[in-house]
């Protein structure tokens, strides 16, 4: 009698233990959203900057579109959903676009930091990184300060400097001169606010520092 009074404790403690760990992990998912999209971008600008800093594009012929080669990170439609993917790479040609072949690869896994827009059949040596912004829910992004202009990239130079505009522009015309905020709005109300959820990255002009706001 004594022993299955005891074993019945015994269960009782292991179930509440278990109904602990099971909301303490329900919990870490419903930050996991907001987390993984914030340090994931705050990942990718890094990396265009560090490959800029490796890889100095700097050209002193008289091509006038030659900034376009900088290693940039930019945001782009995903098949008509708006901002939902993700790449970096460098214009090596000059030709308007990043392709493949033209752009970064992902040291967490070796697959190329690019998508052609199709975030719903991503090929085999496309990081799953590409498309954090639709996994998370981004619907919008909003830019202000040192790159409120147009365009939907931030393209580092050989110093890491932070640019922003037209690469029709030459000579150094773009660089910031104000830090670059970028709010990234996603469709979740996560904390149950009645505000849909959102991260801003700044990226420090003159030095290209970039870091999550608090």
């Amino acid at each position: 009698m004594k022993k299955s009074a005891f074993t019945l404790i015994e269960l009782v403690f292991v179930i509440i233990v278990l109904g602990i760990l099971a909301s303490i992990a329900m919990d870490r998912t419903d930050r996991d959203f907001k987390q993984e999209a914030s340090d994931t971008v705050l990942s990718q600008i890094q990396l265009a900057q560090r490959l800029a800093l490796n890889d100095n594009k700097h050209r002193i012929d008289n091509d006038l579109k030659w900034q376009k080669a900088y290693w940039r990170f930019e945001y782009r439609k995903c098949s008509g959903v708006p901002f939902q993917s993700t790449r970096v790479g460098s214009d090596i040609d000059m030709d308007g676009s990043i392709d493949k072949k033209e752009s970064a690869v992902d040291p967490s896994n070796g697959k190329y930091v690019y998508t052609n827009g199709d975030c719903t059949n991503l090929a085999s040596d496309e990081s799953p990184a590409v498309i954090i912004l639709k996994k998370a829910g981004v619907k919008s992004v909003t830019r202000t300060g040192g790159c409120s202009g147009t365009g939907q990239y931030i393209s580092f130079d050989y110093l890491g400097r932070p640019h922003h505009g037209s690469y029709s522009t030459p000579f150094f015309q773009n660089i910031m001169t104000t830090d670059c905020n970028m709010t990234f709005q996603m469709s979740t109300d996560q904390d149950n606010d009645g505000v849909d959820d959102s991260f801003t990255i700044t990226i420090e002009a003159e030095t290209g520092h970039s870091f999550i706001v608090s």
